[in-house]
């Protein structure tokens, strides 16, 4: 669509990030080109501003899309979780990896800045022997390769366990948060692998998306920008959160001992025990209700 709006694409837009991110650039004054297949995200944001492409990455030609150039391209769209990577190794890095090339050919053409969501995994050599990092490990040599051959503009987005409203389902492979909140509900006791005692820099999604409009207003901004929160915490103390059972299992291969984001790019001001126990105070009050009216 054509429009007097400054264009910013996103891929992944439907996702969890994604549709965050959506919804702050179009309120904002953006017009939002949201690329995604809605293989895994299905979040629509019901906005003017904002226009859908349901298909894969690979196969979108923003040339022949009738769209304004845009300004810049946030790239969020990938095959997550390091445990479906494990199962799933080709597909993982053949999608990650493909697609990070098309749209770094998009800003290689429109010549305009590009946001890579990589993971914070990528810097913890334990972490690297798994499909999901080594992806991104290729994804960022590619843009390395890119801006030495073509001059591409691109920052590199670390996230750090993001959490928070609208955290997307992945069943067995969904996010600590998520997965302890399903089994919260259904009455299951909370699966802790090994230890527990893993230390995650659990970041809110409200202050990555606030850190990523920011980047749009730094012109200065280096080539990294890392969002966690400085805090890491033990999955164990995560569990504590939900008084409920746990049981533990054998340790899960490929994963780092410890993530830590040592200069977050923007100061957190969210806290995850906070948001746990405020959730469940939702929840129980939930409950209270519904058996107050049976």
């Amino acid at each position: 669509m054509l429009t007097d709006k400054p264009n910013v694409i996103v891929t992944g837009g439907c996702g969890f990030i994604g549709s965050h991110l959506v919804r702050r650039l179009s309120e904002q004054g953006f017009f939002v080109t949201v690329v995604d297949d809605n293989r895994t995200g299905k979040v629509f944001v019901t906005h003017n501003n904002v226009e859908y492409h349901n298909c894969d990455v690979k196969d979108f030609n923003p040339h022949q899309s009738f769209i304004e150039p845009p300004v810049c391209i946030f790239h969020l769209a990938n095959s997550p979780r390091v445990r479906r990577a494990l199962e799933y190794p080709t597909e993982t890095i053949t999608n990650n990896v493909s697609t990070t090339c098309a749209v770094a050919d998009w800003a290689r053409v429109f010549n305009c800045k590009l946001y890579f969501a990589t993971s914070s995994s990528t810097q913890y050599v334990e972490s690297q022997s798994n499909p999901y990092t080594f992806s991104k490990v290729v994804c960022e040599s590619t843009l390395d390769l890119y801006k030495r051959l073509y001059s591409l503009d691109y920052v590199l987005m670390f996230f750090y366990n993001v959490y928070g409203p609208g955290e997307a389902d992945y069943g067995e492979y969904s996010t600590v948060v998520r997965k302890f909140k399903q089994d919260y509900l259904k009455g299951q006791p909370l699966t802790i692998y090994g230890t527990g005692k893993k230390e995650r820099d659990f970041t809110h999604v409200d202050d990555v998306v606030q850190g990523m409009l920011e980047l749009l207003a730094d012109p200065g901004v280096p080539n990294t920008a890392h969002f966690g929160s400085g805090d890491p915490q033990t999955i164990l103390s995560i569990a504590k959160c939900f008084d409920h059972p746990m049981v533990h299992s054998f340790d899960r291969q490929g994963e780092a001992q410890r993530t830590f984001c040592e200069h977050p790019y923007i100061g957190a001001t969210h806290n995850v025990h906070n948001y746990i126990n405020e959730w469940i105070d939702r929840n129980k009050t939930y409950d209270a209700t519904q058996n107050n009216r049976g």
